[in-house]
């Protein structure tokens, strides 16, 4: 589980037209052993400059990747984001595991063992891979500074890198761990206890927990008899933990209040802190009586934020705010009319709730005629979305909302060509809307963390802050009178 080679790249801007190589750091000892296990299919990587080309070229990055590649772009090839491969002279370089970060494009090549190669599915099953993007996620952690620490923080990368990944074989994955460990941090711990390499300083001062849910739905849905609606609910659990001691465990439980939907938590992917958990999934045919039980949880928590857990819900029946959208094209027009619903099984509270109308594939905006029920519509800067900024709260006796406009379009010849595959499908009556929002203190699942269950070992006095959100993820209305990017049931 080793790296070959590490790059930071700067992505080209407005200022400069070329991608700049930041950081490389080659791993002469890892390389010797890729030759071994390749042998006489081994691939040399070329200079930094040469790889830097062919990787922006290979995600598709600027003007390079709206060119058609058939090695690249063919449905026969297999995306398996966020691993890459690049071709060369003497072969394919793979794999390539890439983070993007604002203008800034982390990679490394991990040593895989012969057997592996990029035609294989599972890649979890490839430990490597793994490790690489865990090393690629601390080194994003470490750069998330400000503009004037940025080129101090890329001068201590070697070290970093040394203490995160000797010899290129990754080790702490924690990037306030290896920070720590480089400024020598004073660590008080007595001989007899045993401290966990993700905790290298200790917490001096009041005692406290901070435990927030954020769950989101993802949702794709048509008002036409013969489309079916899709949608995922997923969420995860956030925590930062003050707590004095070297081994202090907390011991929670996810709840589902009695009140609510309590839809089951099918599975939790958690943090390696965990050291148990009521993980497993539901099976498929489990049926539901009553709240679902509790997953419980016992975990030693490092010293930063950190994402204690993941979760899944299969089992959602009813979409929280079903839509209806309709947008039909009229000489250098469209009339469109919106319907929004929303679920009596949803808190009427948002912190925002806004649905757009992406027109980005025609002349821009030149006026709307609007009447919405409630709320402003806009268009926005760059007078390619129609926004209609609903407020704070649906009407209480209807939970409905409503809004027809006329939206007048300027000169054709200022049109823009679509990139994607999306906007190149959106054309004509093929186009949706999208809804964004957020309901402070409440998740669809209903779950919770429940502030009588948790405790702390060794006993000690603290305090609990517990928070949740419920928000949306890419949550598209396509329009009835045209296709979707949908699976016809």
């Amino acid at each position: 589980m080793s790296v070959r080679y590490v790059w930071i790249f700067q992505l080209p801007g407005t200022q400069s037209k070329a991608v700049k190589v930041l950081f490389s750091r080659k791993f002469p000892t890892v390389e010797k052993r890729a030759k071994q296990v390749a042998s006489n299919g081994y691939v040399k990587v070329l200079p930094d400059p040469q790889m830097a080309r062919l990787i922006i070229q290979e995600i598709g990055y600027g003007p390079v990747g709206k060119k058609f590649l058939a090695e690249r772009d063919s449905y026969r090839e297999q995306l398996q984001k966020p691993v890459f491969k690049v071709r060369t002279d003497e072969g394919e370089i793979w794999p390539l595991v890439i983070l993007q970060q604002g203008d800034l494009l982390l990679c490394c090549l991990p040593l895989t063992e012969s057997g592996y190669s990029s035609s294989d599915n599972n890649l979890i099953d490839i430990p490597s891979i793994s490790q690489g993007f865990a090393l690629l996620s601390c080194l994003s952690e470490a750069l998330r500074v400000t503009s004037q620490e940025f080129a101090t923080r890329l001068t201590e990368l070697p070290a970093f890198l040394n203490e995160a990944a000797p010899f290129g074989c990754v080790r702490d994955t924690c990037a306030d761990s290896v920070l720590a460990k480089l400024t020598n941090r004073p660590v008080t711990v007595h001989k007899t206890d045993k401290q966990a390499a993700w905790k290298p300083t200790l917490h001096r001062g009041k005692c406290s927990i901070h435990l927030g849910i954020t769950e989101y739905i993802r949702a794709s849905q048509c008002d036409q008899e013969e489309m079916g609606d899709a949608m995922e609910v997923f969420g995860s659990v956030l925590c930062r933990a003050e707590l004095e001691g070297v081994s202090a465990d907390i011991i929670l439980n996810i709840s589902h209040a009695p009140e609510s939907l309590s839809i089951p938590l099918d599975q939790l992917t958690v943090h390696p802190c965990v050291l148990s958990a009521d993980w497993m999934p539901l099976p498929d045919n489990k049926a539901s009586h009553g709240a679902p039980a509790p997953r419980r949880i016992r975990f030693s928590p490092p010293t930063e934020n950190f994402t204690l857990c993941h979760y899944s819900a299969r089992q959602l029946q009813e979409l929280p705010i079903f839509g209806s959208f309709t947008m039909k094209p009229e000489d250098n027009r469209l009339q469109v009319s919106v319907l929004l619903k929303l679920s009596d099984q949803i808190r009427n509270t948002f912190d925002y709730c806004e649905l757009q109308i992406p027109l980005l594939n025609g002349p821009p905006v030149q006026n709307v005629d609007s009447s919405p029920s409630q709320g402003v519509v806009t268009v926005s800067p760059d007078k390619r979305i129609v926004v209609w900024n609903i407020g704070q709260k649906f009407p209480s006796k209807s939970l409905e909302v409503s809004m027809t406009a006329t939206v007048y379009l300027g000169d054709k010849s200022k049109s823009v060509c679509p990139t994607s595959p999306e906007d190149q499908f959106c054309v004509d009556l093929n186009s949706y809307c999208q809804l964004y929002f957020m309901v402070p203190e409440f998740t669809h699942t209903g779950c919770h963390i429940d502030s009588r269950s948790v405790q702390v070992s060794p006993a000690a006095k603290f305090k609990l802050t517990t928070g949740r959100e419920y928000k949306s993820n890419d949550y598209k209305i396509w329009n009835s009178l045209g296709e979707a990017l949908v699976v016809k049931r």
